[in-house]
Order: C-alpha cells, then sequence, then structure tokens
C-alpha cells in the first residue's frame, strides 16, 4: 500500500473522531507551550541578570563574605559576615583599585510625618555613586564627613520621596527608621531597577550610621571596587591584602581557604550563564511532565481505536493488508496528531511567551521577550518521538491481530 494511500486512510480515520483526537491532542499542545514558555522565561532572566551585570562595568570587583568556598551570590545572613570598615581601608592604600567602596543593607517601615513605606535601606560611604552611577535629583549625597561624624542624614529614592511627602520638598524634612530619626539631605533621580530591586524605593543611609544607630553590627556586606589595569591582577591584590587583615596563612593563594569571595564580572556572568542553563533543564523538565501526559492520552486513544477498528482490520488483512501496512497506519495516525499538537503548541507557546515578555517589561525595565529557535525545533523533535513512542504499543497489537479472530469479533 503507497504512502499516499496510508496517508488518506490515517487522515480520514482520525476525521471520524474529531472530539477524540481534539481532546486527545491538548495534552500535547498544552506540553509543548509549556515547554516554549518555561524556556523562554528562563532566558529571559538569564538575559535580564546578565545585562544588569554588564551595566556595572568590566572593571567592577565585589568582595563579600564566604564559608571558604569559591561560591558567589547575593549576602546572606546564614555566613558569617567577616568584613569591616577596615578591610576597605587597606583596600584603598593599594594602587590597584581607583574606587573602594563598602555597603551594608536591610529593609525596613521608613516614616514621616505623612506616611509610612515598607523600603530598602543602603548603608554607604561617600564613593557610592562612583561604584553605582547614578544622579542626584536634589540636596545632596552623602559625604566623608556624614560617614566619620555618623551623621544622621538619608538620601531617599525618587519614589520614596514622592510617597512620604508627595509633593512637599523633602529636603530638610526627617524621616524615622527603626526609632531612628534622619534627616534628608538629598533625593536621587530615577534610577528604575537592578537585580529585581526596585532603587527608587530605596533610601542611603551613611555606613556607620546603619551599623551603629539602625542594626547595631560591626560589619559590611560587601566591598566594590574598580580596578586599575588588569582585573584579574587586581583581584589577586585584593586576596592577598585581606589575607593579611585577616590573618590567614594562604600561602598557596588556595581561595577555599579564605573567608571571603571576591569575585569580578567575568565571574559572575560564568556563574550566571550556569545557572541559566541549569534553570532552563529544571523549568523544561517540570514542562515535559504534560508531555508524557499527553502521549500516554494518545496511546489510550489508539488503544480503544483499535478495539472499535477490530473487524475493519481483520478485513483488511483478509483483503491481503500485511502487518506492515496495518503497523505504518496506526503509527501515521499516532505522529499526525503528535505534530498537530506540537505546530499548535509551537504557534500557542510562542504567542504567549512573546505576550508574557511584553507584560514583564512593564513592570521589569530591561526584561526582554527570548524564545529560544532551540526550543521551537525541540519541541517540535519531541512531539514526533511522543507519537512514535506512544503509538508503537497499539501498532503492534493491531498489526498482530488475527484476520478470522477479528472478523469475528463484536
Amino acid at each position: 500500500m503507497r504512502f499516499q494511500d496510508l496517508f488518506v486512510s490515517s487522515t480520514e480515520s482520525l476525521r471520524r473522531n474529531r472530539s477524540r483526537s481534539a481532546l486527545t491532542v491538548l495534552g500535547i499542545v498544552i506540553g509543548i507551550a509549556a515547554v516554549i514558555v518555561m524556556l523562554s522565561v528562563g532566558k529571559g532572566a538569564e538575559g535580564y541578570i546578565l545585562g544588569q551585570v554588564a551595566d556595572l562595568g568590566a572593571d567592577q570587583i565585589f568582595v563579600e563574605p564566604s564559608q571558604g568556598k569559591a561560591e558567589g551570590g547575593p549576602p546572606s545572613p546564614f555566613i558569617d559576615q567577616t568584613l569591616t570598615l577596615d578591610d576597605a581601608e587597606a583596600l584603598r592604600k593599594s594602587d590597584a583599585f581607583s574606587v573602594v567602596s563598602s555597603s551594608l543593607l536591610t529593609s525596613t517601615v521608613v516614616s514621616s510625618d505623612e506616611a509610612a513605606e515598607f523600603a530598602s535601606i543602603s548603608g554607604a560611604e561617600e564613593w557610592e555613586l562612583e561604584t553605582f552611577p547614578a544622579t542626584v535629583a536634589d540636596g545632596r549625597f552623602i559625604e566623608g564627613s556624614d560617614v566619620d561624624g555618623r551623621a544622621r542624614v538619608a538620601v531617599l529614592g525618587s519614589e520614596l520621596a514622592s510617597k512620604l511627602f508627595a509633593d512637599q520638598d523633602p529636603v530638610g524634612e526627617y524621616v524615622i527608621a527603626k526609632d531612628t530619626r534622619l534627616r534628608v539631605i538629598g533625593v536621587m533621580d530615577e534610577q528604575g531597577s537592578q537585580f529585581f530591586q526596585n532603587l527608587d524605593m530605596s533610601m542611603y543611609v551613611p555606613i556607620t550610621t546603619v551599623q551603629q544607630d539602625i542594626i547595631g553590627v560591626s560589619y559590611v556586606n560587601y566591598i566594590a571596587l574598580r580596578a586599575v589595569g588588569d582585573v584579574d591582577d587586581a583581584e589577586e591584590e585584593a586576596r592577598w591584602i585581606l589575607r593579611d587583615e585577616h590573618d590567614i596563612a594562604n600561602v598557596t593563594g588556595d581561595v577555599t581557604q579564605d573567608d571571603f569571595l571576591v569575585s569580578s564580572q567575568a565571574d559572575a556572568v560564568e556563574t550566571i550563564g550556569t545557572i541559566g542553563d541549569v534553570l532552563s533543564i529544571l523549568l523544561s523538565s517540570i514542562a515535559a511532565i504534560s508531555l508524557i501526559v499527553g502521549g500516554i492520552g494518545i496511546m489510550n486513544m489508539m488503544l480503544v481505536s483499535v478495539t472499535e477498528r477490530t473487524r475493519e482490520i481483520g478485513l483488511r488483512k483478509a483483503l491481503g493488508a500485511t502487518r506492515k501496512t496495518i503497523l505504518q497506519q496506526f503509527l501515521i495516525e499516532s505522529v499526525m496528531l503528535t505534530l498537530v499538537g506540537g505546530i499548535a503548541g509551537v504557534i500557542i507557546g510562542v504567542g504567549i511567551a512573546f505576550l508574557g515578555g511584553l507584560a514583564a517589561a512593564q513592570f521589569i525595565e530591561g526584561w526582554q521577550a527570548i524564545i529560544p529557535p532551540s526550543a521551537i525545533v525541540l519541541a517540535v523533535a519531541v512531539s514526533t518521538v511522543v507519537g512514535v513512542v506512544f503509538g508503537i504499543y497499539p501498532a503492534q497489537r493491531a498489526a498482530k491481530l488475527d484476520p478470522i479472530e477479528a472478523l469475528r469479533y463484536e
């Protein structure tokens, strides 16, 4: 029997059971669409974070606490906080860095006489805007005298200032954070989001004030540096300076023996890429469950079809149809179901991913809708494989039917 005839026969068989075929295909559609959407979300998040890292500059270096492992990440309360302002001062004595700036982060309710808002507080030094460039829209930023004198002053993000003081000029007014009264000395220009944090809802306070008056600690969360010359050499210089400051006898330079981590933009990009790949695999694996469910649905439908068409199969065999022909017909039906579902899933998945990316961009500045072409190719390939794998058993069952027994089947 020619392939064209098998194709026509399979198409006609599926058309006779449109409702059942449509419901069976739905599982594949959902699975394929889910795979594409999940991969798009993973790539979108990876692209967003990489863009944020690139904005920091290629000469940026970060020092953060670590438990003797060369692994980065945001500051964690579960890691011993080993960095201090003395470490930053020691790094400033080196010619390898043009800027050294410490930071201490916390969050709390910040209130004025009119309103109260939950905000991020960044304990900062006067070099903050040299490591993370931004503009002061009104007033001034924190100065060295503010840090040295533990001044109770604050610089508000644009959105936080608007919510706390409405149309009133905040400069010269007061806010309260954890029972500490702070005089507003400046308001930042609009900054947007960075690493999923709304900078416009943050507040800068001298780091010494945050340490002693707001939190009550002596450490800093991280130290940001800008390298002069080769970044790798500057990283190594920072490690030796901090080992000396922390009295770490690490003559071999083994980073796993340090109680801090020094990393650059290149290190961050590599780490983010690895995390992005793992995230994509994880999300795809979750979405693949829908494909398995859809494949089982196809197998069930084809088994029912074999049962309903037992007499038809017997008649075909009696008229000369071979086991191979019967096998091919049922396999073609399975593959057609999954291909239709795969194509529909790709269209729906791409549409949802694109619209979802546009929606996310409205809330997260810098987010882009990324639809990896590999996801589409993978979706179509997987749908075909599912059709073959889950269609083999019903097809073999149909092909093995005895023609005489099949003709007698009621």
